[in-house]
């Protein structure tokens, strides 16, 4: 694979985190998750040429930009997500509760 070729996955995965990071702002949680597996196809992407061989420097400093952006949104998208995770969860274990009792009292 050429180096463009390394450069413009990283580039696309940098394009869908900010779009992943919109999703997780306005809350809409199936184009999040429609992306996150676009996303996880460019990583099996990536996987696949980690031995390739090194960079030239300006596509180096080109992949380092995209890391950054990823991580950064990624860590965005973790803060908002996070608390609505635990809402969620808190809200299936109480629905558990419920069902759990309801059933126990209709013996």
């Amino acid at each position: 694979m050429e180096p463009q070729d390394t450069i413009m996955i990283y580039e696309a995965v940098a394009e869908i985190t900010k779009k992943m990071l919109i999703a997780a702002k306005l809350q809409d949680w199936d184009t999040l998750a429609e992306l996150e597996t676009n996303c996880a196809q460019q990583i099996a992407k990536l996987k696949l040429i980690e031995n390739a061989p090194p960079l030239p420097s300006d596509a180096r400093a080109r992949k380092l930009a995209s890391i950054k952006s990823i991580l950064a949104d990624d860590r965005e998208i973790r803060n908002i997500v996070s608390p609505w995770m635990v809402r969620l969860n808190s809200l299936m274990s109480s629905l558990h509760m419920e069902n759990k009792l309801t059933r126990s009292y209709n013996q």
